[in-house]
């Protein structure tokens, strides 16, 4: 298959991005003119840098976009800026918008990802940034979701991929062969979703330092309805990110919900265990009313990467007391002791939707 990913299809709307704006936000971000969902952070040397994606909440001639009506349109990643750990927030404006890949691999949207360092150090420059990029193969194939990997600054990416580092159509024979599950080459990416199951899964990369090695995980797929995570170790080559694929991480509980997704991972102190948050939903197909879908944020233990991982609380792996919560974010790297603290977009199904809760400190008996 061509590196060229991109062929004429019904796409998703551009709209103008929203210029910065100038009020602080405090007990939260309620932006007036975005609407706002999954979180990822990256830490500077003095602020605390917040990603999520972001879409204007209105068309360039003023008609409402509604939450509801987001997947017909482009987003863009926004970047905020604290330097009081979370308690406010500046607008700092797109970090980055669809079209950067030269493969044409992120041509009609970009999904969720995450930031961290490079190994040379926390320079302005060293930053690795991974996304997902979303491209069409037609009218009926509206989700082909790739893993997207480019070096920049805390600002956002500045080295823009040639091509992903990992495409569903493009290495499907490599990605069946390592043990997650893909439909046939030409449903890949089908809007009505894969096999009686929900759309494709391989999304939402979240990059991370295991010592001196840069490990992936993102959302993925053992069966049509199966949920894993997916596990990499990047590299880079001639230029190029490159990701080798690893076994896919088994969630214990995997039976009883079908989506993991936004995976993030931070170490539990003084144990030294890993502890992975994953907004998890139950949905069985892709046109189900979502008066039947459940959605929650699990919160998983494990030694090593490769676990296996249990439920991190002793009564199962749901973290209490977070309705309407999904794509959320560890504030640090760490935990300590019993004590969650979190960014927690607000789904849809709010009162009030799709924008980012004041930090969240949550008190759990880690099992």
């Amino acid at each position: 298959m061509s590196d060229t990913l991109v062929t004429p299809a019904c796409r998703p709307s551009r709209v103008e991005v929203p210029p910065l704006h100038d009020d602080v936000f405090t007990d939260g971000i309620c932006h007036p003119a975005l609407w706002l969902w999954d979180s990822w952070f990256a830490r500077g040397d003095e602020e605390l840098n917040l990603y999520c994606l972001a879409l204007a909440r209105s068309e360039t001639n003023g008609t409402p976009i509604t939450p509801a009506q987001r997947n017909d349109h482009s987003f863009h990643v926004r970047r905020f800026s604290s330097n009081d750990a979370g308690r406010s927030w500046r607008d700092r404006g797109a970090a980055l918008l669809p079209g950067a890949a030269k493969d044409g691999s992120d041509h009609d949207n970009i999904w969720s990802g995450s930031a961290i360092c490079l190994p040379e150090g926390c320079s302005k420059e060293a930053w690795l940034h991974a996304y997902t990029g979303i491209s069409h193969l037609g009218p009926d194939r509206s989700f082909v979701q790739s893993l997207l990997f480019s070096g920049g600054t805390l600002e956002g990416p500045r080295h823009l991929p040639v091509r992903a580092s990992s495409h569903p159509v493009r290495d499907r024979e490599a990605i069946v062969a390592a043990g997650y599950y893909l439909p046939e080459s030409n449903i890949i990416g089908a809007n009505r979703g894969e096999e009686d199951g929900p759309i494709l899964a391989w999304r939402d990369p979240f990059v991370f330092r295991d010592g001196e090695r840069i490990d992936v995980l993102w959302s993925a797929k053992s069966s049509p309805r199966t949920p894993v995570i997916g596990h990499g170790t990047l590299k880079l080559e001639d230029g190029d990110w490159k990701l080798d694929l690893r076994p896919p991480i088994i969630l214990p509980d995997s039976g009883i919900f079908t989506q993991a997704e936004v995976p993030k991972l931070a170490r539990h102190m003084p144990s030294g265990d890993w502890l992975m948050l994953v907004s998890a939903c139950d949905r069985l197909y892709e046109n189900q009313p979502a008066s039947e879908i459940t959605k929650n944020l699990r919160l998983y233990r494990a030694s090593t990467i490769e676990g296996p991982w249990r439920a991190a609380l002793t009564n199962g792996p749901v973290l209490p007391g977070l309705a309407h919560s999904f794509g959320a974010s560890f504030l640090s790297d760490r935990v300590e002791g019993n004590t969650l603290r979190l960014i927690t977009p607000i789904t849809e199904n709010a009162t009030e939707p799709l924008v980012i809760a004041p930090v969240r400190t949550v008190e759990v008996d880690l099992a």
